[in-house]
């Protein structure tokens, strides 16, 4: 199997740890929707994944404002992927070039501070209720 790019890794985490389809992986990470649906592309065809688009409307909570759309696409680890997950190496940033360490801590850090914002804004909305 290729070496998987960050973005593939961080989209099985997030599966694994419940965020299951495109939408919810894109509030939770720094991912673009069309960059997350371009890592389900790829997982799949490399078979860690198993892609599907559920019928009907889906409705939640999107930056405080209720939302009614389509059910996004959805997946699940396959055997492969969990076993993927199960052989990652702890010492996985032993192997990476400082380049590509530089990469991954600016892109942390702006995961980050983007979560950062959005538990202020959600803040600010919770004492607003109160």
């Amino acid at each position: 199997m290729t070496e998987l790019r960050d973005k593939d890794q961080t989209v099985l985490h997030q599966i694994h740890s419940g965020n299951n389809d495109i939408q919810q992986i894109t509030e939770a990470t720094t991912l673009s929707n069309r960059k997350v649906n371009y890592c389900f592309q790829k997982l799949e065809q490399q078979g860690l994944i198993d892609v599907h688009k559920p019928d009907g409307m889906v409705k939640r909570v999107i930056d405080g404002q209720k939302r009614v759309f389509e059910h996004p696409k959805q997946a699940e680890l396959t055997k492969q992927g969990r076993k993927h997950l199960s052989e990652e190496q702890p010492d996985q940033y032993r192997e990476m070039s400082y380049e590509e360490l530089v990469e991954r801590v600016h892109n942390l850090e702006a995961e980050v501070e983007e979560l950062r914002e959005s538990l202020k804004t959600f803040r600010e909305q919770v004492r607003s209720q109160l």
